[in-house]
């Protein structure tokens, strides 16, 4: 009965700060660079929470009233719930590089059509190729003809050589409040694959950790 009251406190507290989270996510200030989209967590604390409350509630209920069929239940879903992080852990583990590169072209492809449900990652998109100095996945091609402002840079040309010289006027329209007659425009010609796998082989094994965690504290319980 303790460990369902944890599992209930522990699930209100996930999903608390989903929803805050989420809520305020415009009012957040993050200082280490949000490679992964601050909605993106949010959503997964909340889905989180909301399946951690409910495993809890049923356990608490069949523990108090014990009912062998809420028991099963709740052991069959805690088992499933193992396995399913198992599973995600190991098909992120392997599939990390080909889903993040499919899914930031599939991005790239719908850039600037309004929609509301990915604005938050072309913000995180728009900041990694802002901050890291890179453009696109591969390169400026995957943007075609409609590279974002992110991409550019007004700098000395002759300087850094990590740009490719543009028409200048592109950039006018990126940076209209900010005049540089001695300088001139550019583009980053470096893709941001490397830039995005890097911060994935940094933080991959934190992710493992927490998740081989909890499934340590969920083999616990089913043994017990």
């Amino acid at each position: 009965f303790i460990q369902c009251t944890c599992r209930i406190l522990l699930g209100s507290l996930l999903l608390s700060m989903g929803l805050w989270i989420l809520l305020s996510e415009n009012r957040i200030f993050i200082p280490s660079p949000p490679y992964i989209s601050i909605s993106l967590f949010s959503y997964f604390l909340i889905i989180s929470g909301s399946v951690t409350m409910s495993l809890g509630f049923l356990g608490c209920l069949g523990s108090l009233k014990t009912v062998k069929c809420l028991l099963a239940t709740y052991f069959i879903l805690l088992t499933v719930l193992l396995a399913a992080q198992i599973v995600g852990g190991v098909l992120f583990y392997t599939q990390k590089t080909e889903v993040t590169q499919e899914h930031t072209l599939l991005l790239i492809k719908s850039f600037g059509r309004n929609d509301s449900s990915l604005q938050s990652f072309e913000n995180t998109l728009e900041y990694i190729q802002q901050e890291a100095k890179c453009c696109g996945w591969h390169g400026t091609e995957d943007w075609e003809d409609s590279i974002p402002c992110s991409c550019y840079n007004i700098g000395n040309a002759t300087v850094n050589a990590t740009y490719e010289i543009q028409d200048p006027n592109k950039c006018n329209t990126c940076f209209s409040d900010e005049i540089h007659s001695n300088h001139t425009c550019g583009v980053y010609k470096q893709g941001c694959s490397e830039n995005i796998k890097e911060w994935l082989d940094e933080n991959l094994l934190i992710i493992l950790v927490v998740i081989l965690a909890i499934s340590v504290v969920e083999v616990s319980k089913l043994s017990l």
